[in-house]
């Protein structure tokens, strides 16, 4: 039987590309290079990394957040196209435009002749293929190639076996939890060796079950372990026998014999000789090295028994590595940037496909399934300590909160969790609210808000991370928040134990007491012993001691250091450090029932490519997420064709379990039925609402500037920016916004002594360190939180203009007096116009809380409504006070309220070294 197929022939495609020299942010265009067709849904990634993207119907692409900086391969690739991949440099600041012509793959047919047992014959060299390709030990056994049937074989007459595949090879690498899209250029194998050459794609899968991602942990590894990785990482850190390698020249031309014995003492000093490696590292450019090894190398892992010996004497496994020119560039992570050039055989040319681990892989981030001491997880413990700014509340009120990490090894402070979960319990142990919070070099702020019609009892702040929970979720940290009835009072005269105070916190003010609404002006002084300044990141709270007189019954002194009760035993680590937003979904098949399916789509705002996997229970998780509010994403299943398959819809978040003890934290009450507690506009802003982010694709509506006739509550403006003139690009208004307004300055502040951070102001001749931000109202409401998180929050798509007024504006008082940036929003869109592929179903999906700012009134200024009734419990909410690292001090004002009485201090935070510091201070209001 005689069959005719087809055999492609590529060649070499036409590329037009402009790159900048670095970039942390790369966007282009991918279009066809003839007819300049832009190609929708083209695969944009790093190679060998887990970063990537997909262009979108306008063949635009958006790469944010690439990772560290250093030297990557952008690969860009489309069905019937050829494949490209050029080598750039990633820097932490700059952006990298790009402009891709793609070229059709040019196909030629022959007839060839086959016969009918042609299809055994390739099955047989699918099994030599996979054998060589995937590896042949247990990890390579959880390894599938999904699409099989796109490879193509040539058996050469000199027993070679070429292998060609017309799409990208798709790998289930369930060992280690990764999906591999392998873009097969060059493979052959004989009875000598073996050649593979390829680029790429790997998507990180998510599981749901508890041991699972442990246990591809636990894999990665084993995977990463004496690999070449390894060694080169233990090269560059100068950490070679720390690490457990020995490495020796096996072909030093002074040897005087080349015969070998199957001991390997006897030809150590014969034909093999300890290698000097204290000068073969030499430092490149974007944190690369050059390793130098001459020659053949022998080397030696002693921390792992080798399955099959190379010598009798030796257990553990031994490897042989030439380097082409004699020398390799890396990355500081220890992967090759050109791993043609490394040639390797003995036990680690046992490392396949099956055994792969992508470019921005950290192996710090591994930890054990099973830890009956408890000292190789300690490593990774996290412990929160959460100050608010009140020890009990009422119905209504604002609870805001402060919460400061401690790491058991502080290096891991930026390696860890960069998700938190705060929650309040009421006394049935049932969730009242939850708010995810990002947290920011082990720190994270934001408030609150109890319900009107909360009942009252005793509740319970809990905060925790992920990863935390393998230490149980008896041990997360837990406040008792009592909350009042209306109509009680508290009394102000019950005994309570003082806070645990610091003699070098000191705190003093202008005077020792004040009027009602008189400014205090409260300066903080930080002093190590020998009386030299120390920085801290601190918070504070200034409250009304005669309506809240009680004192909490956790400090940060006390709780916030490690201590015996957080050493734990028999630990199980069942759940994965979070390093960005999560969420979990379920998908069902056309029939209801739960299905294996491969999804991906999209995320927008910012936008990216997702891939994921459901299981037999139709569940899926996607994490390393970074939005606040809301994002929409556009999912499909593998079986969808032109109408959505299934149902994909999302699963409530696994919160920790309720697993501890019942405190009632008893709050004496004063014989008096009448409400006590009154919510000022200062507290709970009426009217103020939160942006919800929509990506949009339909046309804009121009505004033209001069013909001003819609009617602005601030005035006419002083300039205005169409949504026409707005880079789109970068992804978020606060990059897009940066010199396009006279006098609006856009930067990065890094003042010493502080975290870094974006300011949005006018310069004014004011403070340049510390100036002061124009307000930022979105469709003439006024936004809370500081500029940065509300622009880096909004889609530049999303927006129709945006108009400045830099003078001062009496309509929101001190407020407006830093200027106004106002933005208003495209209003005829619908969720259904973000994509138009009909096969995509769209989620919404709540991302990270922002933080809400605290306001209290400005009684100096004369546009303050003094008429409004001022009873402020919490008088004064600060939770980022950075005192200057030269002189240790620390200034904040605030206003008194209405109410005379005895006010309280409270300052509580760390210092730079990782210590918990804490005072309290009482001054006077007298009418």
């Amino acid at each position: 039987m005689i069959f005719n197929f087809r055999f492609i022939f590529f060649f070499l495609c036409s590329i037009f590309i402009q790159l900048a020299a670095s970039a942390q942010v790369i966007k282009g265009l991918v279009q066809d290079a003839k007819t300049h067709e832009p190609l929708p849904f083209a695969n944009v990634f790093l190679n060998n990394t887990t970063k990537g993207t997909v262009t979108d119907t306008k063949g635009e692409f958006l790469l944010r957040s690439i990772g560290e900086p250093g030297s990557y391969e952008l690969v860009v690739s489309f069905v019937g196209y050829d494949s490209y991949k050029v080598k750039i440099n990633i820097s932490e600041k700059e952006i990298m435009s790009a402009s891709i012509g793609l070229v059709p793959s040019k196909q030629e047919l022959t007839n060839v002749d086959v016969k009918a047992s042609r299809d055994k014959v390739w099955e047989k060299q699918l099994k030599r293929f996979e054998k060589v390709f995937l590896g042949d030990d247990k990890l390579a056994d959880s390894c599938k190639i999904l699409n099989p049937w796109v490879i193509d074989f040539v058996q050469e007459k000199s027993g070679k076996m070429l292998a060609y595949a017309q799409e990208p090879i798709q790998i289930e690498n369930k060992a280690l939890g990764y999906s591999l899209f392998f873009y097969l250029k060059y493979f052959w194998m004989d009875r000598t060796g073996y050649f593979i050459v390829g680029n790429v794609r790997f998507v990180e899968k998510q599981s749901v079950d508890e041991k699972e991602f442990m246990n591809w942990q636990i894999n990665r590894k084993i995977s990463y372990l004496k690999s070449r990785q390894h060694l080169f990482k233990a090269i560059i850190d100068q950490r070679i026998q720390g690490e457990g390698f020995r490495i020796y020249s096996d072909n030093n031309p002074s040897a005087t014999t080349t015969i070998r014995s199957a001991m390997f003492k006897d030809n150590l000093g014969k034909v093999v000789f300890p290698y000097d490696t204290t000068a073969i590292v030499a430092p490149g450019k974007d944190n690369t090295y050059k390793i130098n090894l001459k020659g053949k190398v022998e080397v030696h892992y002693q921390n792992q028994r080798a399955l099959v010996r190379t010598y009798r004497d030796i257990s553990y496994p031994v490897s042989w590595i030439r380097l082409n020119n004699n020398s390799v560039v890396v990355n500081k992570d220890g992967y090759e940037l050109n791993p043609t050039d490394v040639i390797v055989s003995g036990d680690m040319s046992s490392d396949r496909v099956s055994r792969m681990l992508p470019l921005d892989y950290k192996p710090t981030n591994v930890s054990t399934l099973k830890d009956e001491s408890g000292e190789f997880l300690s490593q990774f413990q996290e412990k929160i300590y959460v100050h608010t700014d009140k020890p009990y509340y009422y119905p209504g009120e604002p609870l805001w909160l402060k919460g400061y990490i401690n790491y058991n090894t502080p290096s891991l402070r930026d390696s860890l969790s960069s998700t938190v979960y705060v929650e309040l319990i009421n006394p049935q142990k049932e969730m009242v609210l939850s708010k995810t919070l990002e947290i920011d070099h082990g720190l994270f702020n934001n408030d609150l808000i109890l319900p009107d019609v909360l009942p009252a009892g005793t509740y319970y702040l809990r905060a925790y991370t992920t990863f935390s929970r393998n230490f149980g979720d008896a041990n997360l940290f837990l406040k008792p928040i009592p909350v009042l009835g209306p109509n009680d009072k508290a009394d102000p005269n019950q005994m309570l134990s003082p806070l645990v105070e610091d003699s070098l916190l000191r705190i003093t003010l202008d005077k020792q007491k004040y009027k009602p609404r008189e400014k205090v002006t409260l300066t903080l002084q930080l002093l190590a012993e020998d009386g030299l300044p120390i920085s801290a990141n601190l918070s504070m709270s200034i409250t009304d001691n005669q309506v809240v007189p009680i004192v909490e019954p956790v400090s940060l002194v006390k709780d916030f250091p490690f201590s015996e009760k957080d050493k734990h035993k028999n630990l199980v680590a069942s759940y994965p450090v979070e390093y960005g937003f999560s969420f979990t979904g379920r998908f069902l098949n056309d029939k209801g029932k739960p299905e294996i399916a491969i999804l991906n789509g999209i995320q927008f705002n910012p936008q990216n490519l997702v891939f994921t996997q459901s299981d037999e229970k139709g569940i899926f998780s996607i994490s390393g997420l970074h939005f606040y509010d809301t994002a929409i994403f556009a999912l499909k299943a593998d079986k969808a064709k032109d109408a959505p398959y299934g149902k994909i819809e999302l699963v409530e978040r696994n919160a920790a379990a309720m697993d501890f003890k019942i405190v009632d934290l008893k709050v004496d009450l004063l014989p008096i039925k009448s409400p006590k507690r009154m919510v000022t506009e200062y507290e709970v802003p009426r009217g103020t609402r939160l942006l919800n982010e929509v990506e949009i694709k339909a046309s804009r509506i121009n505004v033209d500037a001069t013909d001003y006739r819609i009617k602005r509550p601030y005035g006419k403006p002083d300039y205005v920016l169409k949504g026409k003139d707005i880079n789109t690009g970068y992804g978020n208004l606060l990059f897009s916004l940066q010199g396009k307004f006279p006098g609006l300055n856009v930067r990065q502040a890094n003042n010493e002594g502080q975290l870094s951070r974006w300011v949005v102001y006018l310069q004014r001749g004011l403070s340049i360190l510390n100036p002061a931000e124009v307000l930022i109202t979105v469709n003439n409401a006024i936004m809370t939180g500081t500029p940065e998180s509300i622009l880096s929050a909004i889609n530049p798509n999303t927006v129709e203009s945006i108009e400045l007024k830099s003078g001062v504006n009496v309509l929101y008082g001190g407020l407006g007096g830093n200027g106004i940036l106002a933005i208003y929003t495209k209003t005829d869109v619908s969720d259904e116009q973000v994509i138009k592929a009909p096969n995509f179903q769209q989620i919404k999906v709540p991302g990270y809380s922002p933080a809400r700012r605290f306001r209290y009134p400005d009684y100096d200024d004369p546009e303050t409504d003094k008429a409004q009734p001022d009873f402020r419990s919490t008088i004064y909410w600060n939770p980022n006070v950075i005192n200057d690292p030269k002189t240790g001090l620390a200034t904040v004002s605030f206003y008194t309220a209405d109410l005379a009485g005895s006010y309280r201090v409270v300052v509580q935070g760390i210092t730079q070294q990782g210590e918990p510091v804490m005072s309290e201070y009482f001054f006077e209001v007298d009418r």
